[in-house]
């Protein structure tokens, strides 16, 4: 589950995403993708990764597990 299930930014926000994956199991990779914002990446179990986008779009993004 992501801890925020909504958040809401003004255009031309700076963004960080921040995915920590808790789990434990060696195989179980998470990941997060918005696709409007060509935005993609995968966490290795109790790895955390990030990324910086520009709201530079106005409407509704959705945020999507891909893994």
């Amino acid at each position: 589950a992501f801890s925020l299930r909504e958040f809401k930014l003004k255009k031309g926000d700076e963004v960080t995403l921040i995915l920590t994956n808790l789990d434990k199991i060696e195989d179980l990779t998470h990941g997060i993708a918005i696709p409007k914002y060509n935005v993609q990446f995968v966490v290795n179990p109790l790895e955390t990764a990030s990324v910086n986008f520009v709201a530079d779009k106005p409407g509704v993004f959705w945020i999507y597990c891909t893994n």
